[in-house]
């Protein structure tokens, strides 16, 4: 089969790669040991002034003036100038200097100056050839402006905009914060598995694959609920799963198929201590970012030292008025036929009419028990269940239940969530026979929850798509 491939390097830079070679040199070296990175020379450049150091990086800009050349030299975190005079050159750096291009990384030795005109710099001492590029980059001063573009060419992207480099860094960050809470509060984290057999433990459209040594067909993991909640049945005590899950849905800024999710299950808890839990996970990651509580998210300033608790009867009788539960439902009935209930119409309400007005930090709680098979009723109104959902600008960060640990009420649930897909309700739970009879051996009084990490690092990083904060996000077909 022949290969095709799409690629036409720049002719310039070509000649000057075969150049290299009669030289005698690699063009795609080896490892180079690097005594700094540039953003700990520019942050420490008082106490660095004068020292001999080594760094390396990628070339994203050059200027020359006879003897005397700048170059820009950037690494993952920053980008300083390097001061190039020949007659501090030997034979061999004057050699790969003549060949260098913009996008070219390379090695340098040099000492730590200010310039005439106070500008950090490198002295060049030695130059070292580590990959040669063959494409040109856009203009450094336009970038990739054109967004698809910009998520098609993710590695184009992070060269030319450091601020996109800058939101998945910060957005490690925010799950490194996530693991350090959790494991201070002694969770322990356990793996489960990516492919099963049954698509359990959240309301979404799998993914289907098929396990050719298993002859039979498996799901991509919606959620890890169920197998942490068989955990708990079998002795675990305080666990979660960091993993991706993956939902066969739709594509905006919001939602992205496969996304990074944080599941924690703590037995002997509830919904209370779920709330102190995730409002801590949340404070941390957000002051891991930003190192403060109160930051900017569009035009919004958001404080994460105050979470709000609304029922959610009180919030859409708030905005619709106290007009009795017929009315409510018939004006659900509006919007979405489906409705048949009160608990139906409160969440399809609650999300026509409140969820985008949710801008600051909230726990809506008291869920219906239609639409949250695996919580537990509550004892005052059996109609609902403890549950919640934490809504920060409008976008749902994560969903808790003190959770149902009464297995002959849990096969009821299950049961009401096939008459609800005979209605044409396409998600729904899937019955999970394990994880059902495992509940009959009896799992401890548990308070669980689940948090997209990605959500989470939006709001962090005052990201307005989800996009922004996914390395390489799913995109529609490029049209030819």
């Amino acid at each position: 089969m022949a290969f095709k491939i799409d690629v036409k390097p720049d002719e310039n830079k070509l000649k000057h790669l075969n150049e290299i070679k009669k030289l005698g040199i690699d063009p795609y070296g080896h490892k180079f040991d690097r005594t700094n990175s540039i953003s700990d020379i520019i942050k420490n450049f008082d106490e660095m002034l004068g020292k001999n150091v080594d760094i390396a990086g990628r070339i994203i800009g050059r200027r020359n003036h006879g003897k005397l050349e700048f170059i820009d030299l950037a690494d993952q975190d920053g980008q300083i100038q390097l001061f190039v005079n020949q007659a501090e050159l030997n034979g061999q750096a004057l050699n790969i200097l003549r060949l260098l291009d913009i996008g070219d990384i390379i090695g340098v030795n040099g000492d730590v100056i200010r310039t005439k005109t106070n500008e950090k710099s490198i002295l060049v001492k030695k130059i070292e050839l580590l990959s040669k590029s063959l494409l040109n980059l856009p203009s450094r001063w336009f970038g990739i402006e054109d967004i698809e573009k910009r998520y098609r060419k993710r590695h184009l992207d992070f060269i030319m905009n450091p601020e996109s480099r800058q939101k998945i860094l910060l957005s490690s960050k925010v799950v490194s914060a996530v693991r350090s809470t959790l494991d201070k509060n002694k969770f322990i984290d356990v793996p489960v598995p990516l492919l099963q057999y049954v698509a359990s433990g959240g309301n979404a459209t799998p993914f289907k694959t098929h396990f050719n040594a298993l002859h039979r067909d498996f799901y991509l993991k919606i959620a890890s609920e169920l197998h942490l909640k068989r955990l708990l049945v079998g002795g675990f005590e305080r666990v979660y799963d960091i993993s991706k899950s993956f939902r066969n849905e739709g594509v905006d800024t919001r939602h992205n198929p496969e996304f990074l999710e944080l599941e924690v299950y703590q037995a002997y808890g509830d919904l209370n201590d779920m709330i102190k839990l995730t409002e801590e996970i949340v404070r941390n990651a957000v002051f891991a970012v930003n190192g403060k509580y109160k930051v900017n998210f569009d035009k919004d300033e958001l404080d994460f030292e105050k979470f709000s608790i609304i029922p959610m009867d009180e919030a859409v009788k708030k905005e619709v008025g106290d007009i009795g539960e017929d009315k409510i439902i018939k004006l659900a009935k509006n919007i979405d036929k489906t409705v048949v209930s009160y608990g139906d119409a409160l969440n399809t309400l609650f999300e026509e009419k409140v969820q985008k007005k949710l801008i600051q930090p909230t726990f809506i709680t008291k869920y219906p028990i239609e639409i949250s098979p695996l919580a537990k009723k509550m004892e005052d109104d059996p109609r609902f269940v403890y549950r919640f959902e934490l809504f920060v600008e409008g976008i749902e960060i994560a969903n808790a239940f003190t959770e149902l640990n009464d297995p002959l009420d849990q096969i009821e649930r299950f049961k009401n969530e096939e008459k609800r897909k005979e209605r044409g309700i396409k998600e729904t739970q899937e019955f999970d026979e394990e994880f059902v009879e495992s509940l009959f051996y009896g799992m401890p009084p548990t308070g669980g929850m689940g948090m997209g990490l990605e959500r989470l690092a939006m709001i962090a990083t005052n990201s307005k798509s989800i996009r922004e904060v996914i390395p390489f996000p799913q995109l529609r077909e490029e049209k030819s």
